[in-house]
């Protein structure tokens, strides 16, 4: 890993952890009965079409309706859809920064533009420690695709061999070894700190 210089990091689940079970119970306080209501909307390919930007919210909205059978607004749609969120650790947020002092930073999250704005918005001051962050939605297509990785190497003219990719999904961490980029898989419980010295250089 001696020859890095860049670092591209996976947003839910190294930086921020999540919770889908969260979207499953506040749509159950909103009347929905079905039992696991966000793997319903995963199985039927519906979140992934709303990552990659092929629908808009009203569509995606539309469908999740007809899908979970429900005539709850959009609105509410919308909130449960924010509430995935569990925690944004202070030592992650400390590593970031001391990472940005040696690396070039980016963020990769496979995410749709409601779950975007949230997140962006609860980065607060974070968002400093990336040169650029990239939601799936605004590229308009979703990690493991080989396109995603090809557009932030163009974007910022990185070379694959210098830069490396932090993600808890086994498939993506394949997808980036495509183009050429090194990998790290991070397997629970292993935490993102501990890929760093405390001055926020690797460990070799």
């Amino acid at each position: 890993m001696s020859n890095i210089k860049n670092i591209i990091f996976d947003l839910c689940g190294p930086i921020i952890t999540i919770d889908v079970n969260l979207i499953d119970n506040r749509l159950h306080e909103f009347g929905i009965t079905t039992e696991q209501p966000y793997r319903k909307l995963y199985d039927s390919g519906l979140t992934k079409r709303f990552e990659s930007n092929l629908i808009t919210t009203a569509q995606f909205c539309d469908e999740l309706r007809k899908t979970l059978e429900t005539d709850i607004s959009d609105e509410q749609i919308c909130e449960a859809w924010n509430t995935l969120i569990v925690d944004f650790k202070c030592e992650h947020q400390t590593i970031l920064q001391k990472v940005h002092n040696h690396y070039r930073t980016f963020m990769l999250s496979n995410s749709d533009v409601v779950n975007a704005e949230y997140f962006t918005e609860y980065l607060g001051a974070t968002r400093q420690c990336f040169d650029e962050i990239f939601f799936s939605y605004t590229i308009g297509d979703r990690k493991p695709s080989e396109n995603v990785f090809k557009h932030i190497l163009d974007k910022h003219n990185l070379n694959a061999d210098e830069t490396l990719f932090i993600d808890d999904c086994e498939k993506h961490c394949l997808g980036a070894k495509k183009v050429g980029l090194n990998t790290i898989w991070l397997q629970k419980p292993k935490d993102i700190c501990e890929l760093f010295n405390d001055n926020g250089t690797l460990k070799q």
